[in-house]
């Protein structure tokens, strides 16, 4: 009997432990909850480095650079210390088709930071409970990549910073950013332009794909290495999923973009090479992966006819 009453005196004891425990757990979780004070769903939060919700850091970069209103918070938490950054986009008159009592004239050099603020629309930045603002003909938000840190920046277009203004900054590896495969550009002695893919020959692509003075190696998953030709030809990888990666790579500043007006041709610059994306008006739309820097006006591109792929290296 008196072992059946210290058993029950146990059990009673392990029970109301238990429940202390989960009571207090509860009470910390809910004042930790207090001290951060998160609205999950629209907000970008950044805790120890990693990040949730980016697609709305997306949406702002968007909006932003198509000349839209937009705002977002990002809150950065550290343990339980969490620091707001707001963060707004005001387009300008020169943006607005229905403003009142804007400014119609030409920017004059007797213009204040304020003139050029309300004609081109500013970018209001709230931080350490200071508000600074940059004009949106001169500075842009964008990403840029270094290793496994992203940082949100204001990019300062003409401006030789000693010290870029950054926004916020989190783990690569805990963004949207995916990359399938590496590519590594090894030069030729030549200089000439060897094809790839024909336009059509794969995945339907209305344009070609081809190296220039140059050969291309495909890394997928670490330790399987493909030339680019086999890697196209035994379908390991896509000819326009180089593109995609082209473009989420910029999306991360992880390369350089130049854009051009020849009807729209684009530039991916990386540090060893280059991926051309052409798009000119008389219909050439080829992609061309070549040595480091500009290539787009290549001398070997005078002869380059890319309906007539017989002068290209087979």
């Amino acid at each position: 009997m008196k072992k059946n009453i210290f058993f029950i005196v146990i059990v009673f004891i392990i029970l109301c432990g238990t429940i202390i425990y989960f009571i207090l757990q509860n009470g910390k979780e809910q004042k930790s909850n207090e001290i951060i004070n998160i609205d999950t769903a629209t907000s970008v939060i950044i805790e120890n480095r990693k990040i949730q919700n980016e697609n709305l850091l997306d949406d702002f970069i968007e909006n932003s650079y198509n000349k839209k209103a937009s705002s977002i918070q990002i809150d950065n938490i550290v343990n339980e210390s969490k620091e707001t950054i707001l963060l707004e986009y005001v387009p300008g008159d020169k943006y607005s088709s229905t403003t009142s009592n804007s400014i119609s004239t030409a920017p004059s050099s007797d213009w204040t930071s304020e003139d050029y603020q309300k004609y081109y629309g500013y970018f209001k930045l709230t931080k350490n409970e200071s508000e600074e603002k940059f004009d949106g003909l001169y500075w842009t938000v964008r990403r840029q990549t270094t290793g496994n840190v992203v940082q949100v920046i204001f990019d300062g277009i003409g401006f030789d910073l000693a010290e870029i203004p950054v926004i916020c900054e989190y783990n690569l590896d805990s963004s949207q950013y995916r990359k399938e495969y590496d590519i590594t550009y090894i030069a030729r002695k030549d200089n000439g332009i060897k094809t790839i893919a024909r336009e059509n020959q794969f995945d339907n692509m209305n344009y070609g794909l081809y190296t220039l003075a140059g050969d291309v190696d495909i890394t997928i998953e670490n330790d399987m290495v493909y030339s680019l030709e086999d890697a196209v030809n035994e379908r390991k990888i896509t000819v326009q999923s180089i593109l995609d990666q082209a473009k989420e790579d910029a999306k991360y500043g992880i390369c350089e973009t130049g854009f051009y007006s020849d009807g729209g041709s684009m530039e991916y610059r990386y540090k060893e090479f280059t991926i051309l994306k052409f798009n000119t008006l008389d219909g050439n739309k080829d992609l061309i992966i070549g040595m480091p820097g500009q290539i787009i006006n290549n001398s070997n591109f005078d002869s380059y006819d890319y309906r007539d792929t017989k002068i290209l290296l087979d």
